[in-house]
C-alpha cells in the first residue's frame, strides 16, 4: 500500500512523541482531550487530568512555509483562550525544532510579545533521530 503524498500520519506520531516528552519533563500525565467550554469544544493535543497544564504540539522540522506560521499563532491563541477559561496554570506550545521556536521568539515581533503576554511558553521537545528522519522524509514527500 502506497502512502498518499499529503498523508500526515508521521507528523501525528511525532506530535504524540512531543507530548510524551513534555509530560516526562514536567512529570505530569498528558493526554489528548476534547474539552467543552460553554457551547464550544476545543481539541487539545495534551492536557493534564485537571486541565492545569495544556499543551499543543507541532512537528515541523526546518523553516516554516506557507500557512505554517498561522497554524502556530492559532495554536497559541487556542491555548490562551482555553487556558483562561479553564484556569490552566501552564500553557505550552511544544515544537520539534529550533526553527519553529525561533519564529515564535523573534525579537520585536508582535506574535512573540502576544504569546509571552498570554502566558504561553514555547518549548523545544527534540525528537529522537529515527522519528526526526521519519518526519523529514514525510515533509519531502509532501512537498509540491
Amino acid at each position: 500500500m502506497t502512502t498518499h503524498a499529503s498523508d500526515s500520519s508521521e507528523q501525528r506520531s511525532a506530535e504524540h512523541a512531543i507530548i510524551m516528552a513534555v509530560a516526562q519533563e514536567l512529570e505530569v500525565v498528558l493526554a489528548p482531550a476534547r474539552i467543552a467550554i460553554g457551547d464550544a469544544h476545543v481539541e487539545i493535543d495534551g492536557a493534564s487530568p485537571d486541565y492545569s497544564v495544556l499543551v499543543e504540539a507541532y512537528a515541523r522540522i526546518g523553516a516554516l512555509k506557507g500557512a505554517q506560521p498561522r497554524k502556530l499563532a492559532t495554536d497559541a491563541f487556542k491555548l490562551a483562550w482555553a487556558g483562561q477559561k479553564l484556569g490552566a496554570q501552564r500553557l505550552i506550545l511544544a515544537v520539534a525544532d529550533e526553527a519553529a521556536a525561533g519564529y515564535l521568539r523573534r525579537p520585536g515581533a508582535w506574535l512573540t510579545a502576544a504569546i509571552a503576554d498570554a502566558g504561553v511558553e514555547v518549548l523545544v521537545a527534540a525528537l529522537d533521530e529515527d522519528m526526526r528522519a521519519t518526519v523529514l522524509a514525510a515533509q519531502a514527500r509532501q512537498f509540491r
